[in-house]
C-alpha cells in the first residue's frame, strides 16, 4: 500500500502559471486547493528556474498572496533551496553554499570555452537568438525552435562529457548548461530530506525537459504531468507510472491533485 504523499513540487512557467491577455494566470481554484492541502500538513512548493523574486511577483499579479500560505518551500534557479515562511525565505546553508562554490568552478570552465562553442553552433547552422552566462546558474542559450534548443543541447552535452559537474538540458527554446549536482530532480530531493519526508512520499509535476530529473522515477517520487507537458515527458511519465492530466497548466495541476485524492493519498 503507498504512503500518504507529504510533499507537492510543481514547476512553474506552463505547469502552474501561464499567461492570459498578457497577463499572469493561476486559477483561483487551483490555489484554493494547494492552500488547503498545506492547511491539511502537506508541504507544497515551487521548483523553477527563475528567481525568487520574479516567481513573487507573478504570483502577486496573478492575485495569489505568497506565503499566504502557498509555497512553504521553493527552488529557484534549479539549484537552491528555501523555506518560505511568509515574507521570510530560509536557506538550507549547507547545500546552497556546496552548490554556490561548485557553480565558480563550473563558470570558471565554461568561460575557457564558450567563444568556441558559439563559433561552432554558428558553423552548424544555428540561429543563436541569445547567448547569457548567468553567474547564479549556468550558461543559457536562446533559440527560434525546440528543435534548434534539442540540437544544441546534444552539441553542449557532447563538449561536456568530460566535466562532471556539468548537465546540459533544454527548456523549451533554451539550451542550457548547469550544475549536475543540482538540478530539479537532486534539489527537490534535498529539500524532501531536510523536512524528513521519503522520496515515496513526494508527487513532482513538470511539463518541459529541464523537469525530467524530477519526472522520471529515478528519484523515487510520485510523478506527473500537465496536458501541455513535452511528449518526451509525458513518456517518461508514463514510463514511470505517473499520471498524464488531460487539462493544461493549472487546471491540470488541479486535476492530478484530485486524482491523488480520490486515491487516498492526498488529504481533502
Amino acid at each position: 500500500m503507498s504512503k500518504p504523499i507529504r510533499m507537492v513540487a510543481m514547476d512553474f512557467d506552463l505547469t502552474l502559471l501561464e499567461w492570459r491577455n498578457e497577463a499572469p494566470y493561476v486559477p483561483a481554484d487551483t490555489i484554493k486547493l494547494l492552500n488547503r492541502l498545506i492547511e491539511s500538513g502537506v508541504e507544497v512548493g515551487i521548483v523553477s528556474g527563475r528567481y525568487s523574486w520574479t516567481m513573487r511577483l507573478m504570483l502577486g499579479e496573478a492575485g495569489v498572496a505568497w506565503g499566504e500560505p502557498f509555497p512553504t518551500f521553493i527552488v529557484p534557479r534549479e539549484t537552491f533551496v528555501y523555506s518560505v515562511a511568509g515574507d521570510q525565505l530560509i536557506p538550507d546553508e549547507e547545500w546552497n553554499e556546496q552548490r554556490a562554490d561548485e557553480l565558480v568552478e563550473l563558470l570558471r570552465w565554461i568561460m575557457l570555452r564558450q567563444a568556441d562553442w558559439h563559433r561552432e553552433m554558428g558553423r552548424a547552422g544555428l540561429d543563436i537568438a541569445h547567448w547569457i552566462l548567468w553567474g547564479d546558474y549556468g550558461l543559457e542559450a536562446g533559440f527560434r525552435t525546440m528543435e534548434e534548443a534539442d540540437w544544441a543541447r546534444e552539441m553542449l552535452a557532447a563538449w561536456t562529457a568530460d566535466m562532471p559537474l556539468a548537465h546540459a538540458h533544454r527548456n523549451h527554446k533554451l539550451a542550457h548548461l548547469v550544475l549536475a549536482t543540482a538540478g530539479k530532480g537532486k534539489s527537490l530531493l534535498r529539500v524532501a530530506t531536510g523536512k524528513g519526508i521519503a522520496p515515496d512520499e513526494v508527487l513532482a509535476i513538470g511539463d518541459s525537459l529541464n523537469d525530467l530529473s524530477m519526472l522520471d522515477g529515478k528519484l523515487g517520487f510520485h510523478v506527473a504531468t500537465v496536458a501541455n507537458g513535452d511528449e518526451p515527458i509525458q513518456e517518461a511519465v508514463r514510463a514511470a507510472g505517473g499520471m498524464v492530466a488531460t487539462q493544461r497548466v493549472g487546471a491540470g495541476v488541479t486535476e492530478i491533485v484530485r486524482d491523488y485524492q480520490g486515491k487516498g493519498l492526498l488529504p481533502h
